[in-house]
């Protein structure tokens, strides 16, 4: 039976996780001569004519997910998309079904976090912030009928730990789980000197300095007071660049010694040059499930910071790579400080780094949802939708 692969996904871009997960994936397939498709409404990348795109809903492409009024907009944007792309996958008779969360049914849900377990990790925080954002009362439906109810034939779970949370919260059986990590485009991710100094010129960063990295939109989450608060402590040729769309006026007024070696990016597209122009990627993030950032910056040659959460600990090994920290100022600042003092250190985890993200190569990784769909490209023998299947 010819294997054909339908791929689903509100934005297919380079610019987010999912996004380019979707767009890496579809390259991949078309390279391997499998016929895919991908069903989506905002397309900002395609990746070669060898992947059909379907776009429906295209008006939704429109309506801004980011920015200030992200929540908004993403409440109006979510479940249309997913309405219309259930529909729209439904005239795909035959074809093996791979959704990124984005349909209420298929036969591989790709779960890149769930959601129930980030909201409760916040709980514990203190942070009710997210009580605000009416996309989350959405996605708890959406997520106790696709995964609770087992709409699916399989899921692919990011990393071990997204997989034990499949099991805790939606009772999941292992059988059903396959783990497959998130890959890593290592010719746009790796050294590069022009760019990294292009980069430094952009902001005025001596090209002598020790340069700290840290890329994401969620400042509180991912932990950005931790790493300023590091950068007060460390010395005066050390400086943090910032990469992401957050208010940055909490974190400025904290930084009342490296003011001046604090520089906020905003939003950017060319997001590789950043990870070309550190020294050190800084992430003390309180949840993740792969974190594609610490993959990123590892294929670049940085040397990763970041807390053992979510898939990080996969992956993240002292002394190899980079080090697992606290969310904590002086530990943080403690560590880059040892790697800065140590140029040997340095040199092994730049080159640590590097040999991690080629395991991850996404010719590697595509060839696992190759495989997987090829087992699945039958129909099932039960109907997969219901609670009676077995594990």
């Amino acid at each position: 039976m010819t294997l054909e692969i339908i791929q689903i996904v509100q934005e297919l871009s380079s610019v987010g996780g999912v996004e380019s997960v979707a767009l890496e994936l579809a390259g991949v397939f078309g390279r391997a001569g499998v016929a895919n498709t991908v069903i989506a409404s905002n397309v900002g990348d395609v990746p070669d004519r060898r992947t059909m795109v379907e776009r429906v809903a295209p008006w939704l492409a429109r309506v801004p997910t980011r920015g200030a009024l992200r929540h908004l907009g993403r409440a109006l944007v979510v479940p249309l998309f997913t309405v219309a792309a259930t529909a729209a996958a439904r005239r795909h008779r035959g074809a093996v079904v791979i959704s990124h969360g984005d349909s209420l049914m298929g036969d591989v849900l790709v779960v890149h976090a769930v959601n129930a377990e980030s909201l409760a990790e916040k709980r514990r925080a203190g942070s009710w912030r997210w009580l605000l954002n009416p996309t989350h009362l959405w996605v708890a439906v959406r997520d106790r009928w696709m995964i609770g109810g087992l709409r699916y034939r399989m899921f692919v779970a990011v990393s071990s730990r997204v997989a034990d949370e499949l099991q805790r919260h939606y009772g999941v059986p292992p059988s059903r789980i396959r783990v497959i990590p998130n890959g890593i485009d290592l010719q746009r991710f790796r050294a590069d000197t022009e760019a990294g100094a292009r980069i430094r010129t952009e902001f005025g960063i001596p090209p002598e300095a020790k340069l700290l990295l840290f890329v994401g939109h969620e400042f509180d989450r991912k932990g950005l007071v931790h790493a300023v608060g590091a950068l007060e402590l460390l010395d005066a040729d050390t400086w943090l660049l910032v990469v992401g769309s957050e208010n940055p006026a909490p974190f400025r007024r904290m930084a009342k010694r490296s003011g001046d070696r604090l520089v906020f990016a905003g939003a950017r597209r060319d997001v590789a040059a950043f990870y070309a122009a550190a020294d050190a990627f800084v992430f003390p993030t309180s949840y993740e499930t792969f974190s594609l950032v610490c993959m990123e910056a590892m294929a670049a040659e940085v040397p990763v910071f970041a807390t053992a959460v979510g898939g990080i600990e996969d992956y993240l090994r002292d002394g190899v790579n980079g080090y697992r920290i606290a969310a904590d100022a002086a530990d943080i600042a403690a560590k880059l400080r040892n790697m800065f003092d140590d140029p040997a250190l340095r040199q092994r985890l730049r080159i640590g780094a590097r040999a991690t993200a080629e395991r991850y190569g996404w010719d590697r990784i595509g060839a696992e949802y190759i495989a997987l769909a090829g087992e699945l490209n039958r129909p099932p023998a039960v109907a997969p939708n219901a609670r009676t299947v077995q594990a």
